[in-house]
């Protein structure tokens, strides 16, 4: 990353000393360790309030340095905690800016490392059928056939939940990289709202889902006409029923306390809450893809169909903030609203401004910053799946038909390959290969 700050210290019998600085930006004599507790709770302040701070580890201070963890910072002040140390080791905490500049640009594409598949073997190709095989259940994801998946969220444990359309059920990866079946029993169909276990209540073609970081899971159980809760028992209910059906559902945004959902229907954007019911917010729509909300209120929701993306807020009207409604101007550097989107799916807010955007017929993945220049982060092609294990942003084609794209607790990156049946990872660590 360019334009590093940092101080390093060393762990010697779970006693941290703070050190002298090794490096320091003139305008940023505040940056510094605050505290560093034999537990590996470690706390800074001065850090770039945009920015991403990297902890590094290394047994002699002059290195190999290697990373541990990495964190958006959104302010001056932070902490984060690291594995108990078990022998002497130094540490060192480094901050870079990745504001709105060519610079922040690049220090944000310096604080990602390799990309790699971590679910699907793309075998299964077909819309309409489901792959699913009994002998996927409990091993590795990466052997498994998903079946056109629509979407993989994580919660804080690291657990990736996959709402896996044509097999009629929304699929965890553990952090063991093993694959279950978390909702639904793999026929489409209705068999009641419960309370029941979640594998044995039917979905109908889940085609969206929303998680909580406790592992409480929403589903888009588009042709049920229902929303589910599946909580942390692994027990499923009904949230509420949509009179009339949902039609070609994908968004799902649930609030934390359940007071308000949104969700797509075809060309409706509707909100949900427990004393007013469904009510719809904007109609205008041609055919909705993906939606999440903004750290303001507002939501970001993509429009395949119309190649755009737009600023929705609560009370409906909306803004485009993304795409010309073309398919193939402007493009990497150039303005968000000049450049054109082909068939754009994902979007998901990044903690420090800016959003990522993803393109099924396009196969790209974006970055919009928040100054509104798009930067095409992964490229791709139909047909085209490859890079696992280079750096992410190395030269080459990697992804396709891109469906959904979403980032963890850990700020990991998720990318659902919907028609080939993959979920790929870039990972939140400096490293490459």
């Amino acid at each position: 990353m360019d334009r590093f700050r940092l101080y390093y210290m060393r762990c010697a019998l779970f006693v941290a000393t703070l050190l002298t600085p090794l490096v320091m930006a003139s305008n940023a004599t505040d940056f510094q360790i605050s505290s560093f507790a034999a537990t590996g709770r470690i706390s800074w302040t001065g850090a770039s309030s945009n920015g991403v701070c990297s902890i590094e580890a290394a047994t002699a201070p002059t290195g190999p340095w290697l990373p541990r963890r990495n964190l958006f910072s959104t302010n001056r002040v932070g902490q984060a905690s690291l594995p108990t140390p078990s022998d002497n080791r130094f540490y060192r905490l480094l901050t870079a800016d990745i504001s709105a500049t060519p610079s922040g640009y690049s220090n944000l594409l310096a604080a990602y490392g390799i990309i790699e598949t971590i679910a699907g073997r793309g075998g299964g190709r077909s819309d309409v059928t489901n792959y699913w095989q009994p002998e996927f259940e409990g091993a590795p994801a990466t052997n498994a056939d998903l079946s056109r998946p629509h979407f993989a969220m994580a919660d804080d444990a690291a657990n990736i939940y996959i709402a896996d359309k044509d097999s009629h059920s929304i699929l965890e990866i553990t952090s063991d990289g093993t694959i279950h079946t978390f909702a639904g029993t793999h026929v489409g169909g209705f068999n009641g709202d419960g309370p029941a276990p979640a594998t044995s209540l039917q979905l109908n073609f889940p085609n969206g889902e929303w998680v909580r970081g406790d592992g409480t899971v929403y589903i888009l159980d588009t042709d049920n006409g229902r929303i589910r809760r599946v909580d942390t028992l692994g027990v499923m209910t009904t949230l509420f029923t949509v009179a009339g059906g949902i039609s070609t559902g994908r968004g799902l945004w649930v609030s934390a306390d359940e007071s308000l959902v949104y969700f797509a229907s075809g060309t409706d954007l509707k909100k949900w809450t427990p004393i007013g019911g469904v009510q719809l917010l904007n109609n205008q729509f041609k055919e909705l893809g993906n939606l999440v909300v903004d750290s303001a209120g507002n939501l970001l929701v993509t429009d395949r169909a119309d190649n755009r993306v737009f600023l929705v807020s609560p009370d409906g009207s909306r803004t485009v903030i993304a795409g010309d409604g073309g398919d193939n101007n402007g493009g990497d550097g150039f303005p968000a609203l000049q450049t054109g989107l082909l068939e754009v799916r994902g979007v998901w807010p990044l903690p420090t401004g800016g959003y990522l955007l993803a393109t099924h017929k396009g196969s790209q993945v974006w970055y919009v910053d928040a100054a509104g220049i798009i930067h095409l982060l992964v490229d791709g092609a139909a047909g085209n799946h490859a890079g696992d294990g280079a750096w992410f942003h190395s030269p080459g084609l990697k992804v396709s038909e891109v469906r959904s794209v979403a980032l963890d607790a850990q700020g990991n990156l998720l990318i659902v390959e919907n028609d080939y049946g993959y979920v790929r990872r870039i990972r939140f660590l400096p490293i490459r290969p």
